[in-house]
């Protein structure tokens, strides 16, 4: 019944020149931002406007979650939604530059899986995508988590209304919180991502921490929650899901490990797109042919890191950009902003 209420998609179908597969499993994770289905009530309790003021749908959230081989290591690698990178041809539009969330509004799950797979050259075996509604249910049904905050907010726009300090967050609020950037993070995407890995470290604490993997009956009741709004492709079944979720639950929280992209530019003026994320290519490729080999992240953090200024330096987008700035005596040359890789366990304090 449950696999019944759950959309399917025959994502990989229509997909050629595919990634040779590895021995892990890699499953990526969409968030998508379609208020499709959502009544004026739903969406003024999720404060998440309405399908008119956010046309189309686009990935506001995207993870790269990989169980290794031996099932002793989750890796989950955010991917930002500003990244510039090269969009798949369709059949109706050629191989272009853009956002990678607008891949999803584009070609749907299909063209998702096939832009990340052109861009990281890694296999993607499944795929999952939620909308605000099944994430509010999802936390609900494990009966919330804790968050930490370092200051109070208040903030219209997302509907995220906390004290600073830790509370305990379900629903609309955990929503909220996964959400704002405004008054948290001044806009800033790769804030929210920080928070977001943060959310799912203390989601995986909850979901250990009880009984809900291990009680059939509530197990359910968190898959039934998740049904009516999760798309996954066709190959995953609520039993696969299920042995990959023993897998996790088993799996010691520092053995769970969020990932940021190593960035060229946070900045990048991107033409006839505006502000960007321009990924570290050296740092990045480093990091996509671990995860390729099944290798554990940390062991190439260091060496990505290191490979970060020297990668501004060498990125063509990048030099191009600047190039151009500096021919207009007008404006000021673009300096580009670089971020290292940096790799966080879930047992990290939220109060950190």
């Amino acid at each position: 019944a449950v696999d019944a209420a759950t959309v399917r998609a025959d994502v990989f179908a229509g997909l050629s020149g595919r990634p040779a597969d590895s021995p892990a499993t890699d499953i990526l994770l969409v968030g998508s931002d379609t208020r499709r289905g959502l009544s004026q009530k739903a969406q003024d309790r999720l404060h998440v406007g309405s399908q008119d003021s956010a046309d189309g749908q686009r990935s506001d959230t995207m993870i790269l979650a990989q169980l290794a081989a031996d099932k002793k290591s989750l890796t989950l690698l955010s991917i930002p939604r500003d990244s510039y990178v090269t969009i798949p041809a369709t059949a109706t539009r050629p191989e272009h530059k853009a956002k990678i969330n607008s891949a999803l509004d584009l070609g749907g799950p299909a063209l998702t899986v096939a832009a990340v797979e052109r861009d990281t050259g890694i296999h993607i075996d499944h795929y999952a995508q939620v909308d605000f509604s099944a994430f509010s249910s999802i936390v609900d049904a494990v009966g919330g988590v804790d968050v930490c905050l370092p200051k109070a907010v208040d903030d219209p726009l997302s509907g995220l209304n906390l004290p600073a300090g830790v509370s305990h967050v379900a629903g609309a609020q955990a929503l909220a919180y996964v959400r704002a950037r405004y008054t948290l993070t001044g806009g800033s995407d790769l804030g929210r991502i920080h928070r977001q890995q943060e959310f799912l470290g203390s989601l995986a604490d909850r979901v250990a921490s009880s009984d809900v993997l291990a009680d059939p009956g509530r197990f359910g009741d968190l898959v039934r929650a998740a049904a009516a709004s999760v798309q996954t492709d066709s190959g995953l079944s609520t039993e696969e899901v299920l042995k990959l979720a023993l897998a996790v639950k088993s799996l010691p929280r520092d053995h769970i490990r969020f990932v940021s992209m190593p960035l060229a530019d946070v900045d990048y003026q991107a033409p006839g797109i505006g502000s960007t994320v321009l990924w570290n290519q050296s740092a990045a490729q480093g990091l996509f042919d671990a995860l390729r080999k099944d290798k554990s992240v940390p062991q190439v953090a260091a060496s990505a890191a290191a490979a970060v200024a020297h990668d501004v330096e060498q990125t063509p987008a990048t030099a191009d950009a600047t190039a151009a700035d500096a021919n207009k005596p007008s404006k000021k040359a673009h300096v580009p902003q670089p971020t290292p890789l940096a790799v966080r366990a879930a047992d990290s304090d939220i109060c950190h």
